[in-house]
């Protein structure tokens, strides 16, 4: 397991935090509740974090380059 495959828990905290978080943070954000501004941006970079573990992995089911037919 390449070490990459561990960014995909950081949502998962992220997610669970922000209740915690909103009891801290300032009651709006741009005009909307914090709660909602954390679990939209994290909606968002969960997608940017699967790509990135996506590119880090390869294609997996992909023949090797120099490999026979």
């Amino acid at each position: 397991m390449k070490s990459v495959k561990w960014l995909a828990a950081l949502p998962v905290v992220a997610f669970f935090s922000g209740g915690w978080l909103s009891a801290i943070a300032p009651t709006f954000v741009l005009g909307m509740p914090f709660l909602m501004v954390w679990n939209v941006s994290w909606l968002v970079m969960t997608s940017l974090i699967m790509v990135v573990i996506d590119r880090a992995e390869g294609d997996l089911d992909a023949p090797a380059a120099g490999g026979t037919q």
